[in-house]
C-alpha cells in the first residue's frame, strides 16, 4: 500500500523522514508512444523507490515544462517560474511537517529549471532539509553502460522509453510505427527550436530495438540505481560541516 492510500493517522504513526516526488510530463512521444510516457515511467519509478525505502510517496506529477515539444496538439506545459514555485511550495510544506529528506525523480529531461530549484532549496535549507534530484537521463546512460540496452542515443522516445512502456502499458505502443532517428545536432539546440526542427517525427533515438524484456530489466535496475544515487547524495550532504558562515 502506497502512502497516498493510507490515512493521515497511519502516516503519522509511520513517521517517515523521506518524501518522494516523481515528476513526469504530458508530451508527444513520436508516432509509437502515448503522450503519458514520462508520467507512466515516473509513476513506476516512484512506486519502486517507495517500496525499497518506505518513503512517503506523492502521486506522480503529470505536467511540468515541455515547450520544446510545441507544434503538435497533446503536449501540456506550465511556465518554468510556475513549476519552480509549485515545487518549492510543495517541498516547503513537507519541511513544515517534519520531513528531512525529499527525493525528486525527474522522468522528463526538459525540466531545465530543476537544477536551480534543487540548488536553491539546499542552499537555503541545509542541514534541516536535504533535496536530491534523480535525473532519468543519467540513469539511462548507466543502463547502457551496464549492457541492459543496445544504444546510447536515447533522448526521447527511443529504445529505453519504448521498452519501458511495452511493460507498463503495452496496449498503447505501436511498434509498427516506430522509426529510428538520431539528429545531427546536440541536445542543447532544443533551446533554439522545438524538437521537430531536429527530428521531424518527434523521437530522438532508436525505438525499433525496444523489447518488453529489455523494459523489465531496465525498470528494475533503474529503481536500484535511483535508490543508490539518492543515498549517495544524502550521505554527501550529511558529511558536510559548516564552512565559514555557510551550512551549504
Amino acid at each position: 500500500m502506497y502512502s497516498y492510500q493510507k490515512t493521515a493517522d497511519e502516516i503519522v504513526n509511520q513517521d517517515p523522514e523521506l518524501a518522494i516526488i516523481p515528476v513526469g510530463s504530458l508530451e508527444q512521444h513520436g508516432p509509437q508512444l502515448p503522450i503519458m510516457t514520462d508520467w507512466a515511467i515516473a509513476k513506476a519509478m516512484g512506486e519502486g523507490v517507495a517500496e525499497k525505502t518506505n518513503g512517503f510517496l506523492i502521486p506522480a506529477l503529470p505536467i511540468s515544462t515541455c515547450r520544446e515539444h510545441m507544434g503538435k496538439k497533446g503536449s501540456v506545459w506550465m511556465e518554468p517560474p510556475t513549476f519552480y514555485h509549485m515545487m518549492n511550495d510543495m517541498i516547503m510544506s513537507l519541511k513544515t511537517q517534519g520531513f528531512r529528506k525529499v527525493c525528486i525523480i525527474q522522468c522528463h529531461g526538459g525540466i531545465f529549471v530543476m537544477t536551480p530549484l534543487v540548488r536553491d532549496l539546499n542552499a537555503k535549507n541545509n542541514p534541516d532539509l536535504m533535496v536530491a534530484n534523480i535525473d532519468m537521463m543519467v540513469i539511462f546512460q548507466k543502463l547502457y553502460q551496464e549492457g541492459l540496452v543496445e544504444t546510447n542515443t536515447e533522448l526521447h522516445a527511443g529504445e529505453l522509453e519504448t521498452s519501458m512502456i511495452l511493460v507498463l502499458a503495452p496496449e498503447t505502443v505501436h511498434m509498427d510505427r516506430a522509426v529510428d532517428f538520431v539528429p545531427n545536432v546536440p541536445r542543447a539546440y532544443l533551446s533554439y527550436g522545438s524538437i521537430f526542427r531536429a527530428t521531424p517525427l518527434g523521437m530522438w533515438g532508436e525505438p525499433t530495438r525496444a523489447t518488453k524484456e529489455k523494459g523489465e530489466a531496465a525498470l528494475n535496475r533503474a529503481v536500484e540505481l535511483a535508490v543508490e544515487e539518492m543515498q549517495n547524495i544524502y550521505s554527501y550532504m550529511e558529511k558536510k560541516k559548516k564552512f565559514g558562515y555557510s551550512e551549504f
